[in-house]
């Protein structure tokens, strides 16, 4: 009875694959192949893309920011309200006011601004998109009788959320500054201006 013996495995015949087949060498190599496309989408970015948040004129931008607070002050006092609409003919823009009930101390200023109030010959509307600044976009409205203003031939965006201000462009002192809009396909977009116990201090508004 013969007993059958193992021949050794010679290592030279073996059958040896590419490294690229195996998984282990593309696992390591991807962490710093990511790294470096990041990298350079970063570059990128950095050299393309207006920054926006950037403020050089500090002074400037607090008295802008200043003015914007009366602005919304006013049109807190006058009780102003807007609509939108989208017609056929461009975009219709209604403007309303409503006094709001104010206390004495508010009652004369708000008075005096109403003595002075008319309605503009002209409309400015911006909308600025929430994170996209290539997306934003303005037009003046014409009047065309009293409280009614027409952009003829424009539209507003399809979709997206946009903030809308309107403004005079005689440098009235009233602003309307609408909440975040989900505009999409809505015929009609409203705002009004903020109530007065959230434009003006509790010292003011008492």
């Amino acid at each position: 009875m013969s007993t059958a013996i193992n021949t050794p495995i010679d290592d030279s015949d073996r059958q040896t694959k590419p490294w690229y087949r195996y998984g282990w060498p593309w696992f390591l190599i991807s962490f710093p192949l990511i790294s470096v496309l990041l990298g350079i989408m970063m570059v990128y970015l950095a050299l393309t893309t207006n920054n926006s948040l950037v403020v050089d004129d500090y002074y400037a931008e607090g008295k802008g920011i200043n003015q914007r607070i009366e602005r919304d002050r006013s049109a807190s006092l006058l009780g102003l309200a807007a609509t939108v609409t989208r017609t056929e003919e461009g975009l219709v823009l209604d403007l309303s006011r409503k006094m709001p009930a104010l206390p004495e101390q508010l009652s004369a200023e708000a008075m005096t601004m109403e003595a002075g109030f008319h309605w503009p010959t002209a409309m400015q509307m911006r909308w600025v998109h929430v994170t996209q600044a290539e997306r934003d976009g303005e037009v003046v409205l014409q009047s065309i009788g009293g409280d009614r203003f027409l952009a003829a031939g424009v539209s507003l965006p399809e979709k997206g959320k946009f903030r809308i201000h309107l403004q005079p462009i005689d440098n009235a002192p009233w602003r309307l500054v609408s909440q975040l809009i989900e505009v999409g396909d809505r015929a009609n977009l409203s705002m009004a201006a903020k109530l007065p116990e959230e434009v003006f201090n509790h010292s003011e508004f008492k």
